[in-house]
């Protein structure tokens, strides 16, 4: 890497692009001032370079400036411009960091040469140039997959599932911790004498059970290494706390490093009502500026569309209050997509589906069409999730929040089903949660939001079956190409005449080369059905999974067609099982 800085006083308004049309006489202006180190009419110094830059992996650089911490919330004061391989270009806003630090961090999509120029853009008069250089950005490499394949999550071919930044399907298995970050669970310690992190101590967890995503609402204070406790709201008054912000930048850096997705967002329904949708972009474009460059993706808020309003009769009801929330939350939905320089899938977590209005799911930034399946024990029937998956235009489907384990004394079991008959039935993953996580029960006498069931102390909770199994879970659907498979109609599903309960069956496929099919718990004394192929079909070679274990289940003799009829061999038991069917 070379580079030269320089120090400038100087503010403007400057929209984030992403656009290839900037690119031939920004790449030509750049290569320019890479070899002319000696330009400017400022003073230059050497900037410090990173040991190494890799494809995907976040870089950052710093520059000083007499810029005061305001400029950074309510325009692009300080932007850097980036001429890469093959013309791409992109602008990256820079973030107050304190003092007269401004912090640019980037995250090169393509191996190989890039320059760039900072610059200062003031009110009035000509930008200042803070800095000017090339990096040489290295082949995408390392142990994390954000750091193999890159962590701005983008909608894969077809519009049914994310993947990498280089394309490679992303199976999307969440976890729950809404007052994340925060002082309930904290990342220097813990109330237990034998985990020095709780934080560090969940992500790994999680990471060894193979989730991929965690959801963070931001709920709850932080204090800072000042001994200042506070939290994103002060930047709505436009006050900027470095060390707040440098604490979470710990909590995300740990998330990325084991391979961890965090889904953040800023608040929850009613707790939108009060700050104005300037006020709510001032804090995202920090946040854009800061966490860009960061494998993360964005819900926005939590439980967006709310009914808030209680009757006489004290019956919820969406009033005027929710309508305007709604509308901020959308015109802030567009504000972020607008201004993300890497143009990330994103979305916005919902109320329940039984009485949410999903009127963010046909916005132009919505990628992701979330559903709160909520924390009924049987979830929503299959048709809800059949008839989501149908609608246009096609998007990927998400379970965002369904029965978590411990609520209502759900168990393993029914996290399970509701797991499976969810992606079954059209999402492209799952996002678990627990009683004693979503909300970190401090301890056995921590009563709060106890209406959701008995407090569970968060080291018990992370430690419940239902979270150890979604390894299996997703080790079954990686091993049938998850991307390729499709919701199976159920009227494709033939049984014999007869009364009693049929078996609850849910299944997939790639067209008639590959099946898979969850059976649920339950009895089996009526024939399971017989699965109608688009063709003759063929011999299959069949499989059963424990989801409970992982354990494999080979069935001795392939399973034939006939005249286009394929039969479902009967699982080893009453419990719940995974079928994989391959065409020979």
């Amino acid at each position: 890497m070379s580079a030269t800085t320089g120090k400038g006083k100087g503010q403007t308004m400057a929209s984030v692009r992403h656009t290839t049309r900037r690119a031939a006489w920004l790449a030509a202006a750049l290569a320019a001032l890479a070899a002319s180190a000696a330009q400017g009419a400022q003073e230059a110094q050497a900037m410090a370079a990173p040991a190494e830059v890799f494809q995907f992996r976040r870089l950052e650089l710093a520059v000083e400036s007499d810029l005061t911490p305001a400029d950074a919330l309510d325009r692009d004061a300080v932007v850097a411009d980036w001429a890469g391989p093959g013309g791409a270009a992109m602008r990256t806003p820079a973030f107050w960091d304190g003092g007269r630090t401004w912090r640019v961090r980037f995250a090169p999509p393509l191996a190989g040469r890039w320059a760039y120029r900072i610059e200062a853009r003031p009110a009035e008069g000509p930008p200042a140039e803070l800095a000017r250089g090339t990096i040489d950005a290295r082949p995408a490499a390392g142990a994390s997959p954000l750091e193999r394949h890159g962590g701005q999550l983008r909608v894969g071919p077809g519009g049914r599932y994310l993947v990498h930044t280089d394309g490679t399907p992303f199976f999307w298995l969440g976890d729950t911790w809404w007052f994340c970050p925060s002082d309930l669970v904290p990342i220097d310690r813990s109330n237990r004498p034998d985990v020095p992190s709780m934080y560090k101590a969940l992500v790994d967890l999680r990471a060894a059970q193979g989730f991929t995503a965690v959801h963070m609402a931001f709920l709850g204070d932080l204090a800072t290494g000042h001994g200042v406790t506070g939290n994103y709201a002060a930047v709505f008054a436009g006050r900027i706390d470095p060390a707040y912000w440098q604490t979470v930048d710990r909590y995300l850096d740990y998330a990325n490093a084991r391979g961890l997705v965090p889904v953040i967002g800023f608040g929850f329904h009613v707790g939108l009502n009060t700050p104005t949708l300037a006020e709510l972009e001032r804090l995202w474009r920090y946040a854009l500026a800061r966490y860009g460059a960061h494998g993360v993706t964005f819900l926005i808020s939590g439980e967006y569309n709310l009914a808030s309003v209680v009757d006489a009769a004290g019956k919820r009801t969406f009033g005027d209050v929710d309508e305007k929330r709604v509308a901020k939350v959308l015109a802030l939905g567009r504000f972020i997509k607008e201004h993300d320089p890497y143009r990330r899938a994103m979305t916005v977590h919902p109320w329940y589906f039984v009485e949410e209005k999903r009127q963010a799911w046909d916005e132009p930034w919505c990628d992701i069409r979330m559903i709160q399946g909520s924390h009924i024990t049987e979830g929503p029937p299959p048709k809800v999730y059949l008839d989501l998956y149908a609608r246009t235009p096609t998007k990927p489907l998400l379970e965002g929040e369904c029965t978590y384990e411990g609520i209502h004394a759900f168990t393993d079991a029914t996290v399970r089903r509701n797991a499976y008959k969810a992606i079954q039935c059209g999402s492209f993953g799952f996002t678990y949660g627990a009683q004693g996580l979503w909300y970190p029960t401090q301890d056995e006498k921590d009563p709060t939001f106890k209406e959701w069931g008995t407090p569970i102390p968060w080291w018990k909770s992370m430690a419940m079956p239902g979270a150890a199994q979604m390894k299996h879970l997703r080790a079954a659907y990686e091993r049938a190409a998850w991307w390729r498979l499709a919701p199976v109609d159920p009227g494709r599903l033939v049984y014999a005449a007869g009364d009693g309960p049929r078996p609850e069956v849910f299944v997939k496929a790639d067209g008639d080369a590959a099946i898979l099919a969850y059976f649920a718990a339950g009895d089996r004394s009526r024939a399971l059905p017989r699965l109608k192929l688009a063709g003759p079909g063929g011999a299959y070679a069949a499989l059963f999974l424990d989801p409970r274990t992982g354990a494999a289940a080979p069935v001795a003799e392939p399973v034939a067609a006939d005249q286009g009829l394929l039969p479902l061999p009967p699982p080893p038991d009453a419990q719940d099982w995974v079928l994989i069917l391959q065409r020979r």
